[in-house]
């Protein structure tokens, strides 16, 4: 080979090097690999929603990988955190889990080994609003409050609906209420309809079309802004106004935020992290995803890693007397 052939070479493959970033780097670690996702809840409801639509959309910018969608629901989600915090750190296993699972870490609750600060975080699809729903029959939170007794559906211990309830309640200086465990996604809804339960904290968008048939009304918001049409109902921070509070209602806001959290397990190598990274923000602003979210009802709102990781490490950052209070709470029934 002359010179000249091989300085064009060279050329050649200084100009193609730029092109093995993204998409193609890639190609040659995934190409025919089959990935899982673990979702920590049973099939149906939002966090399953969430987890196979990212799974089938994630697959196009992970080119020739297979994504499978595995349940793995018990214990208010931390049987599947558990599962995924130990999972071998090749980029090859991620994760969606309840949001509130953070807050059994931090009552220290029996059985959670995983730590929130250690996760691969791969972002979010959505921020949230949580509402409390109940029965129709009850006109208002005035009403709720006065109740006898509400029995409240619940997925477990690690859900963000029991901590909620728990730190809500605290906060206000009642006890009028009881659990239901068990209930995740569209049991919630049947359970509250037939009476079995009296409401729940659950995500708006996950409620939203009960209270649209009229089997619910959304009677208190936790987030940053209210539904379009439940103007009139009140926020957190309108019934506690305590200012030794603004710390718990602080922390049940932030959990909003991050909404619907993907991660994989700690320490999966940078480079193919931030593939991970890529692939998720890639597939949640996909034109298809948005269009198919959509038509579920379901709000896209991407939440970057960087913004989720921030999150995670505020939970073991938390002021010592709502350490204190998050610990009573899960202690308290």
């Amino acid at each position: 080979m002359g010179k000249k052939s091989v300085w064009v070479l060279t050329v050649l493959i200084l100009i193609s090097a730029p092109l093995l970033s993204g998409d193609a780097a890639a190609k040659p670690f995934y190409e025919g690999k089959v990935m899982k996702i673990i979702v920590t809840t049973k099939p149906g409801g939002g966090y399953d929603f969430y987890g196979r639509l990212i799974a089938k959309y994630m697959q196009k910018y992970l080119p020739g990988s297979t994504i499978i969608v595995k349940n793995m629901p018990g214990a208010g989600d931390v049987i599947g955190t558990n599962a995924l915090y130990f999972s071998k750190p090749d980029g090859l296993t991620l994760g969606t889990f309840n949001r509130g699972v953070g807050m059994t870490q931090v009552a220290g609750v029996k059985g959670v080994k995983f730590n929130m600060a250690e996760f691969s975080w791969i972002g979010s699809p959505t921020s949230e609003v949580t509402g409390y729903i109940v029965h129709n029959s009850f006109k208002n939170l005035e009403e709720v409050l006065k109740a006898d007794n509400m029995r409240i559906a619940t997925g477990g211990i690690g859900n963000t609906t029991y901590i909620t309830v728990l730190l809500f309640y605290k906060m206000i200086g009642q006890s009028n209420y009881s659990f239901g465990t068990g209930y995740q996604g569209g049991e919630v809804e049947l359970a509250i309809m037939r009476r079995e339960m009296d409401g729940n904290f659950g995500s708006y968008d996950s409620r939203k079309v009960m209270v649209e048939g009229g089997y619910g009304r959304f009677v208190m918001f936790i987030g940053k802004t209210k539904p379009t049409g439940h103007e009139d109902v009140p926020f957190i921070e309108d019934i506690v106004k305590d200012k030794r509070y603004k710390p718990a209602i602080d922390l049940l806001k932030g959990i909003n935020l991050v909404g619907r959290p993907f991660a994989g397990p700690p320490k999966i190598p940078q480079d193919r992290l931030k593939v991970l990274q890529d692939a998720f923000r890639k597939a949640v602003l996909d034109p298809a995803l948005l269009e198919q979210a959509k038509k579920s009802s379901r709000p896209i709102d991407y939440v970057s890693p960087e913004e989720c990781e921030a999150w995670a490490k505020s939970l073991i950052e938390l002021p010592p007397d709502l350490v204190d209070s998050i610990r009573s709470a899960f202690t308290a029934k």
